[in-house]
């Protein structure tokens, strides 16, 4: 076969490669995972709503998990302990869905007071926890040990949800104070940013779609839409009636939200699913009364993508990369 001729093939498997990764991400291919503070574990959903398995029932180090993350290489699974203030990290692996290997990676020494959500800095070197037991928001480092002081400022001083504005700012909700606070550009002081207001009592999940901020009350049974840019309420948006919603998630579609609703008892809620206009879609998963089966309280959540479409990628790239070497020998 001659050069030319190995070049073309090279460059077919190439870009069918990536084609075929580029149709994986469309598909949107994922798992959703979900903490459950009544069982101390965190279960796997397909991204239909189909249970997986149980990823991880840890009575020894979890005590009421109510947050999750996942590193930035997608290799460690970082579960928030509420009731004893500290952050576990296990070994992750996506394609064997096991999380092994528990690591104590933060505790009330860095300023952890009952733990709730978390979410990595968008260049993937901090580490933020939300407070619920005040505090404001801790920063730790990737590599472990705080990033610097508490954040906090306004209204609130424990907090819930956090989410990224549009513009890079930290958004958190503000559980005491019926807020939703927002960061400055630098992450180091948060002010007022919705609210104080009744409709917020509990604000706890909090949710940015483009420029559409979503906020569940926890207390109030709403789910409400905001500007994410500056603020101002949609009236036009009516989730109410709900029994404790406490998680708003963005759907593995990306069409549609994903609500955890605890329930006024144990085992009563579900993962309810929403248009983005409002509109009931049905339940995404239900509650079970046996653990094994999935979760009893849909506590938090978190949607992994799938990381496959990344080794094909990691191919074609490769196989352009034979190409060039092949062409620079002649």
């Amino acid at each position: 076969m001659s050069t030319h001729s190995v070049s073309r093939l090279f460059i077919a498997i190439a870009l069918g490669v990536l084609g075929f990764a580029q149709a994986s991400a469309i598909c949107n291919a994922s798992e959703v995972l979900v903490a459950d503070r009544l069982t101390n574990s965190v279960y796997r959903y397909d991204s239909t709503g189909g249970f997986l398995s149980v990823l991880i029932n840890d009575n020894v180090n979890l005590n009421q998990p109510d947050g999750l993350a996942v590193s930035p290489d997608h290799t460690k699974l970082y579960v928030a302990s509420s009731q004893n203030n500290q952050i576990v990290a296990y070994d992750y692996n996506y394609a064997a869905g096991t999380a092994a290997n528990p690591t104590v990676f933060a505790t009330a020494a860095q300023g952890l007071a009952f733990p709730n959500a978390m979410s990595f800095s968008q260049d993937g070197t901090k580490l933020y926890v939300a407070n619920l037991g005040g505090g404001g928001i801790t920063q730790l480092n990737a590599a472990g040990g705080n990033a610097g002081a508490p954040i906090g400022g306004g209204t609130s001083f424990a907090f819930s949800g956090l989410a990224f504005a549009p513009g890079g700012e930290l958004l958190a909700g503000g559980f005491d104070g019926n807020t939703v606070a927002k960061s400055n550009v630098a992450i180091t002081a948060t002010s007022d940013f919705v609210g104080p207001s009744a409709a917020l009592a509990g604000a706890a999940g909090v949710m940015v779609n483009g420029n559409d901020l979503y906020v569940a009350g926890l207390f109030t049974g709403f789910v409400q839409k905001f500007n994410a840019t500056t603020g101002a309420l949609d009236p036009s948006f009516n989730v109410s009636g709900l029994a404790f919603p406490q998680g708003v998630l963005l759907a593995p579609d990306g069409n549609s939200l994903l609500v955890g609703v605890l329930g006024f008892v144990a085992g009563s809620g579900n993962i309810a699913r929403y248009g983005f206009d409002g509109t009931s879609l049905g339940v995404f998963a239900a509650s079970q009364i046996n653990p094994a089966l999935g979760f009893t309280e849909a506590t938090t959540m978190l949607v992994v993508p799938e990381p496959a479409s990344w080794g094909l990628a990691a191919i074609a790239l490769a196989a352009l990369g034979f190409i060039a070497r092949r062409r620079a020998r002649r």
